[in-house]
């Protein structure tokens, strides 16, 4: 529940606009019964619980009404008649990814070496976030539990022209400095 109870916490400041889920592992099975899959999590060694494939993204505004772009993240449709169908789509083979987002872990043999950081996330995931809101459009950026700096990343990566970050841990605080001065 604590999820939640952050996003209780924070309506007195903000408006829960979009609810996201990360989609860190999937497993599919096909038509034809086969079954795959796809992405990596941290295994839960419990009898009691299932393991833990997504996280939640809480997309906050001040409004509730700030406007996005639904096509930076857009993929085709998979039925190509809906685009002759449907007059929004205006002839473009673009359709709005949705709130479930598919970005897979990167396999590490070594979290010390690797990824020294218990929660990090890929920076493709704060790309995505920064795009929905139009890169071009984000002049400042702020993370305030840096970490080793994933979104500091993504917000060089998308040509965020200010960026802050706050992390209490100076060893983390070094790895994020280390990890965007070799960007840079």
């Amino acid at each position: 529940m604590l999820p939640n109870e952050i996003v209780i916490e924070l309506r007195d400041f903000f408006v829960l606009q979009n609810t996201i889920h990360w989609i860190k592992s999937i497993t599919i099975e096909d038509r034809d019964s086969t079954v795959r899959s796809y992405g990596h999590f941290k295994p839960i060694n419990s009898k009691r619980f299932l393991n833990d494939c997504h996280e939640y993204i809480f997309h906050f505004t001040k409004t509730g009404h700030a406007e996005i772009d639904r096509l930076a993240l857009g993929v085709p449709y998979q039925d190509k008649s809906n685009i002759s169908r449907w007059s929004h789509t205006r002839g473009s083979d673009l359709r709005c990814r949705g709130n479930t987002w598919f970005i897979p872990y990167e396999t590490i043999q070594s979290r010390a070496k690797e990824r020294p950081h218990p929660a990090t996330f890929p920076v493709q995931l704060a790309e995505w976030c920064i795009k929905l809101h139009g890169a071009s459009h984000v002049q400042t950026m702020l993370d305030p539990f840096l970490g080793i700096g994933n979104s500091a990343l993504a917000a060089q990566r998308c040509g965020v022209k200010k960026f802050i970050g706050f992390e209490i841990d100076q060893t983390y605080l070094a790895e994020a400095k280390h990890r965007v001065s070799k960007i840079l």
